[in-house]
């Protein structure tokens, strides 16, 4: 029987792809994973790549950060001086909103000559300092089979008493500290985050858009690529080298560790590893998820969002003004359009990752057959089935609400005044939320273009009434639909003469003298309440049973899937946006029959693909003359050639974006910018023959900092290395 349970759990693993080299690592688990990483060729130890003694690679990666504390993206340290690269589509929001009609910035790129020439950005950046594992205070006392909605309670109210007192214990430095606990494996472990966050971030250098977000869409998860996507900035820090809000008298940071620069190149084979923060992955979805999101919910998201872009790009070749405004919302919108497009395609494929899982689960379920584990696991399968059973029903209201309403900016506004109206009916005389937002008013209308904001609010409008079940919608919107008999621009005409929310003076005015009485009447004030209380409050027990079988069916299979790992293997959790490595090699691939891609591109690319003043693949006068003339420098590779792009087969997703790609010695070769679309259903499935992470290769960043943007000073600063 022993024998029999192990060939079991050892076809489970099997079938969910457990490879050494697959998956990304918390650094708790480097030690584990040492020996075959440096089999494929590392030439550091667990302890070089992360230590909380020693300076080591992990202090060189920064998470990216909104002023909220939102992580977006990941960037590496790379002079002694806080210099810092990411991607050009992550810096994008800061580098536009230090843009102007007058000095565009954006367009035509930006190099500071020197320190005191740097901008203030947007944004802060954290620093790892250490990890702590904190599975035992939060789940002290708590049973693996509690009620489910006992248990989140419990366990909550034990992740907020430990994380009080991590945060205590940082005494006086707990200001500059961000503390999170975040769940691995789906509830089953809880590690302590510790991230010195700095709030003084400057643009030091950014390309022309036009040659850091060279080939837009049309490229966007494809190769080959010739895109420039970096963009660098530094980190300012008080006297004592601590965070502090913005001075001119601050200091550049000086970093525990830095990363070399290797200007050597590489060829195929050559060892490849990736320090990031992914966002999400969800590795270990059931099988009738993955039905449910091919079929309908992504299908559905792709739509919606292909018709925003439609009516963003309309205006956007039409005025260069415009171009500007929406460029940022325009990205944001289209590269996870792109991305839900291609996963739609690929977990739709028949005899594929549906069918690969449905056996995974049979093989499951005989394992806690075997093992008489039905009084913990029993019930894992029916709760799946059940779930999503329920969420055909009733799964799109919620994607409605953040791919529709919140990408209507009127909408989007609409939602937001709930707080001043509640303020106004406790008392109409307190003017004091009222006012601060009245200053705030050219910023809530800085990218907002009129014409643009009728027809998306038409599209949405449409997409609410259409897709759904009307039956389940404000009856304000059903009675509007019914009034205009379905005519969404006429509808969306008549709601952008009237509201408070379409209209800057209107918004102006009202704030002057707010009333909520008038607010409550407004027509998309209504409509978008009416959606959230339908959501919020109708919806809601729904919601709270499925969210809680999902919970229990996810935590509890994750369990089971430990359980039955073979004795000193580890598991990759989930991406959930703490700091990860993946490794392997660099490497070409096939993409399908008769089409086999190199490991990288030149420069000679740009040139073929160049189409002047095209939206997505024009190019400066300037870069195609130095590309012509083969004026590389020290950046040409052995055969001649400016390496433009390069590909590994690590494994990351979104939030990787700027994380560096280094050598077997630690050396920064590139920045991963991107995937392919053979595998852009990755998040679901590791899928070695194909997934290959899209990088930046370093010698052309550098070619562009010093040969297009006279840069050569910030050259200087870094270690360069052959």
């Amino acid at each position: 029987m022993k024998k029999r349970i192990l060939s079991l759990a050892l076809a489970f693993s099997a079938l969910f792809q457990l490879r050494a080299d697959e998956g990304m690592w918390p650094l708790t688990l480097l030690q584990k994973i040492q020996d075959p990483m440096q089999a494929r060729g590392l030439k550091l130890s667990a302890e070089d790549i992360y230590s909380i003694n020693q300076a080591s690679v992990k202090d060189a990666i920064v998470r990216l950060m909104t002023k909220e504390g939102r992580m977006f993206c990941t960037g590496e340290v790379i002079s002694k001086q806080g210099l810092f690269l990411t991607n050009h589509h992550c810096g994008y929001g800061a580098i536009q909103e230090l843009s102007t009609n007058q000095d565009n910035i954006l367009k035509n790129g930006f190099w500071a000559a020197n320190q005191a020439a740097e901008r203030p950005a947007s944004f802060n950046i954290g620093l790892l300092r250490k990890i702590e594992d904190v599975t035992s205070q939060v789940l002290a006392g708590i049973a693996i089979n509690q009620d489910e909605a006992t248990r989140a309670k419990a366990v909550a109210a034990q992740i907020a008493k430990t994380k009080e007192a991590v945060i205590a214990a940082l005494g006086e430095e707990r200001n500059n500290y961000v503390v999170e606990i975040s769940s691995f494996y789906n509830g089953n472990q809880f590690l302590a985050m510790f991230y010195e966050v700095y709030r003084d971030i400057r643009l030091v250098g950014t390309p022309p858009e036009s040659v850091g977000k060279f080939g837009g869409e049309t490229d966007n998860w494809r190769w080959p690529r010739h895109t420039c996507d970096f963009s660098m900035f530094r980190i300012y820090a008080n006297g004592s080298n601590k965070p502090a809000d913005f001075n001119p008298a601050n200091k550049p940071f000086n970093p525990a560790h830095h990363l070399p620069i290797n200007i050597g190149g590489m060829k195929e084979g050559d060892y490849a590893m990736i320090m990031g923060y992914p966002g999400r992955t969800t590795r270990y979805t059931y099988s009738e998820g993955i039905k449910y999101l091919a079929s309908k919910e992504r299908p559905m998201r792709v739509q919606l969002r292909r018709d925003i872009m439609d009516v963003y790009e309309n205006y956007m070749k039409q005025d260069e003004s415009v171009r500007l405004m929406y460029a940022d919302r325009l990205a944001s919108i289209g590269n996870y359009w792109n991305k839900f497009n291609g996963e739609a395609h690929d977990l739709a494929k028949p005899d594929g990752l549906y069918e690969t899982r449905k056996n995974a689960e049979l093989a499951f379920e005989r394992w806690v057959r075997e093992n008489k584990k039905t009084d913990v696991y029993g019930d894992v399968t029916s709760l799946y089935d059940e779930a999503y059973r329920e969420l055909y029903t009733y799964g799109l209201y919620p994607v409605y609400l953040q791919d529709g309403i919140s990408n209507s900016q009127p909408m989007s506004f609409a939602m937001s005044f709930k707080g001043l109206a509640d303020a106004l009916k406790a008392n109409p005389k307190d003017t004091t939320r009222s006012r601060a937002m009245l200053r705030g008013i050219d910023e809530m209308y800085k990218e907002f273009y009129p014409s643009i904001e009728k027809q998306v609010l038409a599209v949405v409008l449409k997409h609410l009434y259409e897709d759904l079940d009307p039956a389940m919608l404000p009856a304000d919107l059903t009675a509007l639909v019914t009034k205009y008999k379905r005519n969404y621009t006429a509808l969306a005409e008549a709601i952008f003469a009237k509201s408070l929310f379409t209209d800057k003076a209107r918004m102006a005015k009202f704030l002057a003298k707010p009333s909520a009485s008038k607010l409550e009447a407004d027509l998309l004030y209504k409509i978008t309440q009416g959606y959230y209380n339908k959501l919020r409050v109708d919806l809601k027990p729904v919601y709270d049973g499925i969210n809680s079988k999902l919970d229990r069916a996810n935590r509890l299979f994750l369990s089971a899937q430990l359980e039955m790992l073979p004795s000193g293997q580890a598991m990759a959790p989930d991406a959930n946006g703490t700091m990860r490595l993946t490794y392997g090699t660099v490497k070409a691939y096939d993409a399908r029959d008769a089409v086999s891609y190199a490991y990288y591109t030149t420069a000679k690319g740009i040139l073929e693909k160049y189409k002047a003043a095209d939206f997505e693949f024009d190019a400066p006068q300037p870069l195609l003359a130095l590309i012509r003339a083969k004026d590389y420098g020290q950046y040409a590779d052995k055969d001649g050639e400016l390496h433009t792009c390069f590909l590994s087969d690590n494994d990351i997703t979104g939030g990787n974006s700027g994380s560096p790609v280094m050598n077997a010695k630690g050396e920064l070769i590139g920045t991963a910018f991107d995937g392919n679309w053979e595998a852009i259903s990755s998040d679901f499935a590791f899928l070695p023959k194909v997934q290959r992470t899209i990088s930046l290769d370093v010698r052309y960043t550098l070619f562009i900092v010093e040969k297009l943007g006279g840069a050569k000073h910030l050259i200087d600063e870094m270690t360069i290395v052959k």
